[in-house]
């Protein structure tokens, strides 16, 4: 009997052993340096029009957050959050009026403004793991469910916010590079109904001490582009990007180092 008893402490110290290494916990910050591109364009009250170019605005160093938890549960998605406040502003904006004389875009040019734009991005993933490192290689496919915060002014003549849940279609792909605890990474989201189109893509290089117990900090060195193109509030899928009056093409790109824990 006390020999039964051993054989199943042992059993069940063991299986508590290998669940616990079955659930992982990721976690970063850093900073990515995003120059902005693109326009935005509207026309308020059917007379006053302005286009913004985002090519001359001030490229801002904007700070992320991710977390990342993975576990043996089945059917069960494993969890990703991550948090970025876009912020840029810059003097580019054209003015002009519209009337029966002047159509919209080819009217009386009155002066450039100053303007700033705020994108605060809460992004919660849903995915699943179909391959954990088979030949050094993990994948990963979901949902990600953006909830996006906006904020755009012009200087006395417009001040909107607005906010929408965009969903994205989710892949990554990781390689584990042989011998040395580094490895290479992509992640690309991206969804589109035809008006609109959202895509964020990123690649990274990254280095893990897992010669440290427990918890392994690291460093990650990577390049992100991302774009929000939206005509105003015709998208049958996604909501208005910045306003249902304002038609949005706006990108971000550059590269993002940020340091990283894993338990």
């Amino acid at each position: 009997m006390r020999l039964t008893y051993m054989i199943i402490s042992v059993i069940l110290i063991h299986n508590m052993t290998l669940s616990a290494e079955s659930w992982k916990i990721d976690t970063g910050a850093g900073i990515w340096g995003s120059a902005p591109s693109g326009t935005i364009t509207s026309t308020l009250e059917q007379t006053l029009y302005f286009q913004d170019d985002f090519s001359t605005h001030i490229p801002i160093q904007n700070g992320y957050f991710y977390f990342s938890l993975r576990h043996p549960l089945p059917i069960i998605p494993n969890l990703r959050f991550e948090y970025i406040d876009i912020s840029t502003q810059g003097e580019s904006i054209e003015v002009g009026v519209s009337s029966s004389f002047f159509p919209i875009g080819g009217g009386v040019r009155l002066h450039a403004v100053s303007s700033t734009l705020q994108m605060q991005q809460y992004d919660c993933i849903l995915f699943y793991n179909l391959l954990e490192k088979k030949m050094g290689l993990t994948f990963d496919v979901g949902l990600d469910l953006k909830y996006l915060l906006s904020d755009y002014k012009i200087y006395e003549v417009v001040n909107s916010s607005d906010s929408t849940l965009i969903p994205l279609l989710y892949v990554r792909g990781h390689f584990d590079l042989p011998v040395v605890d580094m490895g290479i990474e992509g992640d690309a989201r991206y969804i589109t109904d035809g008006s609109s189109t959202v895509y964020d893509l990123r690649v990274k290089i990254n280095y893990t001490m897992m010669f440290i117990p427990v918890v392994h900090p690291g460093i990650e060195l990577g390049y992100r582009v991302e774009q929000f193109t939206s005509k105003g509030d015709e998208s049958a899928l996604l909501g208005p990007i910045v306003s249902s009056e304002t038609d949005s093409d706006i990108g971000f790109s550059g590269f993002y180092a940020g340091v990283t824990l894993k338990f």
